[in-house]
């Protein structure tokens, strides 16, 4: 390496000193005062005898010619000085016309180029040339490409970047629990390397996008203390062949210069996918990044101390040697939360934001089922933005509720111009979905239903499940059948034929009738067997498109079998709201007056409908439920029954929890003094004026009582001006509120099942 540096530096000091002589040439032309002129102008010049001094250079074929009298040459005035080339037939009538001209004094230069200019004119081009290849070849062997193509684009955060903690992160604790470990093992690796343990030399973090697989990076990079790099998967393709492998080999090499160290690559689908899948065989690009990816995770090659992080939403198309152990030992899934992860990431993310007193986050998270960590961030954000928009100080649950439908549905489209008609079977269509969902046991009942217009819909009827349901059984999907189907068979009823407005509810049918039939066996025509199987496209390594693995008769009878679960739900919906008939006038009436109803309101108006199952489509009899046997009924059923308190079980969340904290205050004794705690996250600074001492957010420490201060008069707002965060007295909560015709006529109260303590596990919250 030494040798290659010391062959670069003495190329590079020759190259300068060529480039110097040439530039000297150059400063000591005496051509430089003369004006260059086209040659009939010379010609003229000589002709009109204005010629004091000529001088011919032979070799250039210039003539050179000093003025009497000065001229005008492209807009110049007072020229003393020219010069013109001249053709070397010429040459006789360039002599004649001087002779002619009588100047005081003429000469003709005949100059000869010398050996040194000669080579150094051929030479300083070839060392140029030669010096810029060496040049890239030596970045290249070292790593870094041409123009640091090849180099890696890793970014290392330093303790100046704004970072978060595991305090930050809410509603994954198993998660946050799996990445602690490998943070302590950082910090007092002593314990672990006691029993023999190693460090996870990978870790990969997989779920749906927005559940905090990035945020828990950004957590781990705050409390780990050791250099950490951040690179995106597709920072490693570039369109030139081998780049890829090359800031890999380089990624690593900074990594191992810097250990103990983590490396954190987000997206890595975008360069982990199955080798083999791509159209160029086994040289492909990508399946070169990968390779070298291999190698440099668990390879010959020394990777001590070095620490790699991941995280994908799609860990089904990864290539199988990249998950193997040894390179992820540990793979953590991070799904999106239930109801007692979202009451911790709603009072998180409300950390710093003015609450009224009537808001309930619990019961905010009842109502989201299914959104994920980003989606509740989104939910609060909208609710702040929607305050600011009217001018308000505090965040009310009318605000959150539009922001959750805004989230859901889109903004509304109030501009949008319905007609009464429309309007009328949309109230029609959602009250047949609101109906079949009252009347039916299987199906959590509707506890929000509008014919406001939001983002691609013309209105919605919104279910909350009481508990996060993992799985469904039969009744249960066969409700959901008849619930897509209320809004069609409303239509149908009242009006004699469907629209459009249907579409999305049987395509949303169709899909569950089909799984029913094709995945969950749950037909007795089909039976028990999987029919189809889904594969992904032609560059994930699953092959192209679906294929169905059956003869076109068993196709016919899944056709059949759909249809037949369809029908059916589609009699049972339209039953249900022809009994019912008065109860959905009723709501229709309600609904086109008030645009919206809600839970209590649509309990006074459905009071005399009564919840049943429907009877299903015929299902094989030799596998029905054994008559005279109930289940046994589990630990928590028991002690219900003797009235005792439910079994503990034993968590590894909370024993891990328990250790840590029991090593901390061991640390601590050995040190003599406490350790500094670690950073948490603390509350944003907004700016502007301090709000009301009675406003609070979850999870706030308890102020200690201060004496109160002299009263002071309050400043009166300034006339015409916009009733904002400046213009407020400290007793004055101002928020978002709905319209008054679409208010429930009920009191706006949650019920008590509805408020009640949820289960969570226990947080930082709870040692306050």
């Amino acid at each position: 390496m030494t040798k290659n540096k010391n062959v670069l530096r003495w190329g590079l000091i020759g190259a300068t000193v060529l480039i110097v002589l040439y530039l000297l040439t150059l400063i000591g032309d005496d051509t430089r005062g003369y004006q260059r002129v086209d040659t009939s102008i010379a010609m003229e010049q000589l002709q009109n005898k204005n010629a004091k001094e000529v001088q011919i250079d032979d070799r250039e074929q210039r003539v050179r010619i000093d003025l009497r009298e000065p001229i005008k040459v492209e807009e110049r005035d007072g020229v003393e000085q020219i010069s013109a080339q001249y053709p070397a037939r010429t040459t006789p009538e360039i002599f004649g016309a001087v002779k002619e001209a009588a100047p005081d004094k003429y000469k003709t230069n005949v100059t000869q180029e010398s050996f040194l200019m000669s080579m150094l004119g051929f030479m300083l081009p070839m060392v140029l040339i030669f010096g810029l290849l060496f040049f890239f070849m030596y970045r290249m062997q070292a790593g870094g490409g041409m123009f640091g193509i090849g180099s890696s684009k890793a970014k290392q955060l330093s303790k100046d970047n704004p970072t978060n903690t595991f305090a930050d992160v809410a509603g994954a604790d198993e998660a946050v629990d799996e990445l602690q470990e490998v943070v302590d093992f950082l910090i007092d690796p002593k314990i672990y390397e006691s029993l023999g343990a190693k460090i996870p030399r990978g870790v990969l973090l997989y779920g749906p996008p927005g559940t905090g697989k990035t945020l828990l990076a950004r957590a781990v990079a705050g409390e780990a203390g050791v250099p950490f790099y951040t690179i995106s998967g597709s920072d490693f393709v570039e369109m030139f062949v081998g780049v890829g492998a090359s800031r890999v080999r380089d990624l690593f090499k900074q990594a191992r210069e810097n250990s103990p160290c983590i490396i954190f690559i987000d997206e890595i689908d975008a360069v982990g996918r199955q080798r083999g899948s791509g159209m160029g065989g086994g040289h492909d690009e990508r399946e070169q990044t990968l390779n070298q990816l291999l190698v440099e995770m668990d390879g010959f090659g020394d990777r001590e101390g070095v620490i790699l992080i991941a995280a994908t939403n799609r860990p089904d198309i990864l290539d199988p040697a990249l998950l193997r152990p040894g390179r992820f030992d540990r793979q953590i899934p991070v799904t999106n939360p239930d109801i007692a992860g979202r009451a911790q990431i709603l009072k998180v993310h409300a950390k710093g934001k003015p609450l009224s007193k009537d808001v309930d986050l619990d019961a905010l998270a009842k109502r989201t089922a299914g959104m994920s960590g980003a989606d509740l961030a989104n939910v609060l954000n909208e609710a702040a933005l929607l305050t600011a928009r009217i001018g308000g100080n505090v965040i009310t649950p009318d605000a959150l509720e539009e922001a959750t439908d805004r989230v859901i549905g889109g903004p509304r489209r109030s501009s949008k111009v319905i007609s009464e008609k429309e309007k009328k079977v949309t109230a029609y269509h959602e009250g047949g979905h609101t109906l079949s969902a009252w009347a039916l046991k299987d199906i959590e009942r509707v506890y929000k239903v509008t014919i406001l217009a939001r983002g691609r819909t013309g209105g919605f009827a919104m279910t909350a499940d009481e508990d996060d349901k993992g799985m469904y059984n039969r009744d249960e999907l066969f409700a959901q059948l008849v619930f897509a189907m209320g809004g069609r068979s409303a239509e149908e009823l009242v009006f004699g034929e469907p629209t459009t407005g249907a579409s999305n509810d049987i395509e949303q049918a169709t899909k569950i009738a089909r799984a029913m039939v094709t995945e969950y066996g749950m037909t007795s025509a089909l039976g028990t067997v999987k029919y189809g199987q889904a594969q992904g496209d032609a560059f994930s390594g699953m092959g192209a498109g679906a294929k169905m693995e059956s003869s076109p008769e068993v196709a016919a009878t899944i056709d059949k079998e759909v249809h037949t679960l369809i029908d059916a739900a589609h009699a049972t919906a339209y039953g249900i709201l022809e009994q019912y008939r008065d109860q959905l006038d009723t709501m229709v009436s309600k609904l086109l007056e008030k645009e919206t109803l809600r839970r209590q309101d649509l309990e006074a108006l459905l009071e005399g409908v009564e919840p049943h199952r429907p009877e299903l489509p015929a299902y094989d009899i030799r596998f029905g439920r054994q008559i005279g046997r109930e289940p046994v009924k589990t630990p928590v059923e028991l002690a219900e029954e003797r009235g005792e308190e439910p079994p503990k079980r034993f968590s590894i969340l909370e024993a891990s929890r328990e250790t840590r904290e029991r090593r901390r205050k061991e640390r601590e004794k050995e040190h003599g003094a406490p350790l500094p705690p670690p950073p948490a996250g603390g509350t944003p600074t907004y700016g502007g004026p301090k709000p009301p001492s009675d406003w609070t957010y979850p999870g706030a420490p308890k102020a200690k009582p201060e004496p109160a201060p002299a009263p002071e008069p309050a400043p009166k707002p300034e006339p015409d001006t916009h009733p904002g965060m400046d213009n407020y007295r400290p007793d004055e909560e101002i928020g978002f509120r709905l319209p008054e015709h679409e208010r429930p006529d009920r009191p706006d109260r949650p019920s008590e099942e509805e408020t009640k303590q949820l289960p969570r596990h226990r947080s930082n919250e709870d040692d306050q």
